[in-house]
């Protein structure tokens, strides 16, 4: 049987075959691979080829060496993979993203399963199409690959705890990170640290990276690279992708503009770093951080400022005031009872702070066996609409956070604290009755200089009044 291969584009080639014209995929498959033999032997599973709303499927016709590469072969068609669009440049890399949130919508709205995506299982039709290879493809792909080699194609892009459906967020995100910045939002030289820093969910926000990125666009691959709640659904992230490549992502910004932006963004970004060289020392020495966390909470009445801040500084430190307060109430959504504890002095909130601590305990011994936390980050959670949440989850933090200057003595500055809290009410639970207790609070909260650092001296609640759940809710499903 005569047979012709011609290279067409970076890992595929052209395969002319008498009378058929197919497609050849690298594999990355040595010829001898007992891999290569286990799936020439089985059936074959179908890949998918997507237009629009028309969804077929792409049987392999079997496997050629070419080069001393193993191709799997199927119908022709002509186009590029993914990794290569990625790795070329420009914005036209949105308008690419855009076709590959399309055909993940269309792959679910017939029904279809997905599987976890490989840069290089996946190729952009010359036709507007878009190819996905078979699932035992892509798994031998990334088994016969090296650790960059996966990491460059696959285990960036998937989280390594979440389901493939829910990993096509999480992939578009963190493309349209990369794409925006020049930087992926996480990166490692090997799978387990990766996926360790994936599971911590400690991003610098996009606009730390670029001050010229929108707000809303940072904040939203920010949900998205953090949150298992989906901001947006492969639909939704097609829309979303069709308008940062028409109308842009980045706002133009006067000299001054810049310069503010610029300063905040250095303030955040030392303080993210920060939090990932604390999570990951928890990370690396988790038993002995537990127990020195248990440690402080028996011994609650020694002030946790004094055992923390002799051993580093402050992670607030050269914050404005108002920063300061806003650091202090984010961070209870996050558990991070040290940012807490570097914003406060003199016992400020000391029952919150235990509080946190506490839950932040609990919360790494029930990662630790079932590798999810049991808590939604409440202002997410309201921002979604108070969706409901699987069972033993439930949102915790504030939400709808709103300070206002207040008049203070010289020295000092306070502020009003307006916002949501939402914890487990664990009396109701025993009850049987709804889980979640939320609460309008009000406080005043006042600030004065410590070592050049602005610190948290005071909190004076004003109001605490509790939420009607069901009538929130209600009134987010009528938005």
């Amino acid at each position: 049987m005569a047979q012709h291969v011609t290279p067409i584009a970076e890992g595929l080639v052209r395969v002319e075959r008498d009378a058929d014209v197919l497609l050849g995929v690298d594999t990355g498959i040595p010829a001898n691979s007992p891999t290569l033999r286990k799936l020439a032997g089985q059936k074959r599973q179908p890949g998918h080829i997507v237009h629009g709303e028309l969804v077929e499927h792409w049987i392999p016709k079997g496997f050629i060496e070419y080069d001393g590469k193993v191709h799997v072969t199927g119908p022709f068609a002509s186009g590029r993979l993914v990794s290569t669009v990625l790795s070329t440049g420009g914005p036209e890399r949105l308008a690419a993203l855009r076709r590959i949130a399309d055909a993940f919508s269309a792959v679910i709205a017939r029904g279809e399963p997905v599987d976890p995506i490989h840069t290089r299982s996946m190729l952009l039709l010359d036709d507007g199409g878009t190819l996905v290879l078979p699932p035992d493809i892509t798994k031998a792909i990334r088994e016969h690959q090296s650790y960059s080699q996966r990491i460059e194609g696959m285990e960036r892009y998937n989280h390594p705890d979440w389901a493939p459906e829910q990993n096509i967020g999480f992939f578009l995100a963190v493309a349209s990170y990369q794409i925006m910045t020049g930087d992926f939002p996480y990166d490692a030289d090997d799978e387990e640290e990766l996926h360790a820093r994936v599971r911590m969910g400690t991003v610098i926000p996009a606009s730390a990276r670029d001050v010229t990125i929108r707000p809303d666009v940072s904040d939203l691959l920010q949900r998205a690279l953090t949150s298992k709640e989906a901001p947006l659904d492969p639909s939704g992230w097609a829309e979303r992708l069709h308008t940062w490549h028409k109308n842009g992502f980045t706002d133009r910004l006067t000299e001054e503009q810049r310069a503010e932006r610029q300063s905040a963004a250095a303030q955040t970004v030392q303080r993210v770093e920060k939090t990932f060289q604390r999570k990951e020392l928890v990370r690396r020495n988790g038993r002995k951080a537990l127990i020195i966390a248990a440690i402080v909470i028996v011994v609650g009445s020694i002030p946790g400022t004094i055992i923390y801040n002799a051993l580093q500084p402050r992670s607030t430190a050269g914050l404005p005031a108002d920063e300061v307060v806003r650091v202090f109430y984010t961070s209870i959504n996050t558990l991070d009872h040290m940012v807490m504890e570097d914003a406060v002095i003199d016992g400020a909130g000391r029952p919150l702070i235990r509080e946190v601590m506490n839950l932040f305990v609990l919360d790494r011994q029930r990662m630790s066996v079932e590798m999810q936390s049991g808590f939604v980050d409440a202002q997410q959670w309201r921002d979604a609409g108070m969706p409901a949440l699987d069972a033993n989850r439930v949102p915790y933090g504030v939400a709808f956070l709103q300070l206002t200057a207040l008049a203070a003595p010289d020295g000092e500055q306070w502020f009003q604290a307006d916002f949501e809290r939402w914890l487990p009410d664990y009396d109701a639970v025993e009850a049987g009755g709804n889980v979640i207790a939320g609460y309008q609070n009000r406080e005043i909260v006042r600030l004065r200089q410590d070592r050049d650092d602005w610190v948290i001296y005071e909190f004076e609640q004003i109001i605490h009044e509790r939420l009607n759940v069901r009538e929130l809710r209600q009134a987010a499903t009528q938005q």
